[in-house]
């Protein structure tokens, strides 16, 4: 039984690839044009734009996938430019029945389609990078202080409406005031908008990143990589907080590097926290 993966953009990809080589699995890659990293072509793989679904799937069962795992982000594309084949086409129905129509509810259907349309078992990429997953307290940087923990609770709070309302995963707080919120453009998109606004702080406020209470654990859980972390420092955020054991930190031994050598703190939330 070989493991389909289907890639987005990061190196994600290609640490859930390495990790499920090393558990002797075979695994074949779908790869997204345009998103998806080119090292990932040590493995069998096919490009795919992003309307091609019939022909991932096609060549997803050719190559006799079973278990199917989809990780790394994909920017929204412009549906009039997808060029969807017969398989999208589908998937597009269905998806324009939804009531709702946030990331949330459309992985859901996506999920669906995957498994009850095409028979294949999506399984999360917890199943072989667990090591990957957020641990429970301080993982780089120093103490949190009291005007930090107060932040992070604003931030708590606001991650859980935005996140039960399907809109995004996370947001950043500075001196108890939510600054940005994230939307379904992605957590580095509103770093980047922060950044574009000029606003600069000196090792204060805090980017929190939550799933969401609606989602689906297999697909698209929080994770923040090098990316994050260059983002985070150059705004001057003095730390981040994500979610214990529902949150990946890819690419792990730079990120903690990286956050111990700029003093910024990276903590795992407990479920007291939440």
């Amino acid at each position: 039984m070989k493991v389909g993966l289907i890639a987005g953009n990061g190196t994600f990809p290609l640490e859930v690839a390495e990790s499920i080589s090393q558990k002797n699995k075979e695994v074949f890659i779908v790869a997204l044009k345009g998103a998806a990293s080119r090292d990932l072509e040590r493995y069998p793989h096919i490009w795919i734009r992003m309307g091609q679904i019939g022909r991932a799937i096609q060549a997803l069962k050719e190559n006799n996938c079973e278990e199917l795992i989809l990780i790394g982000g994909v920017e929204k594309p412009n549906v009039w430019l997808l060029k969807p084949d017969s398989g999208a086409l589908k998937l597009f129905f269905k998806l324009i029945m939804l009531p709702v129509k946030g990331d949330a509810s459309i992985l859901k259907a996506l999920l669906n389609f995957l498994e009850i349309d095409n028979k294949f078992k999506v399984v999360g990429a917890e199943k072989y990078i667990s090591h990957l997953l957020m641990s429970e307290g301080l993982l780089a940087g120093e103490k949190i202080d009291e005007q930090t923990q107060i932040d992070i609770d604003i931030a708590i709070a606001n991650c859980k409406k935005i996140g039960s309302k399907d809109i995004g995963q996370a947001c950043v707080v500075v001196d108890r005031e939510v600054i940005a919120s994230e939307d379904d453009s992605g957590t580095d998109k509103m770093l980047k908008d922060i950044i574009s606004k000029e606003l600069k702080f000196n090792k204060k406020g805090v980017l929190v990143k939550l799933a969401k209470p609606i989602q689906d654990r297999r697909v698209d859980l929080p994770v923040i990589g090098m990316q994050t972390m260059h983002l985070v420092n150059e705004i001057g955020l003095c730390g981040i907080a994500i979610e214990n054991r529902s949150s990946f930190i890819s690419d792990k031994e730079r990120v903690i590097k990286y956050a111990s050598d700029n003093n910024i703190f990276i903590y795992g939330l407990s479920n007291e926290n939440l």
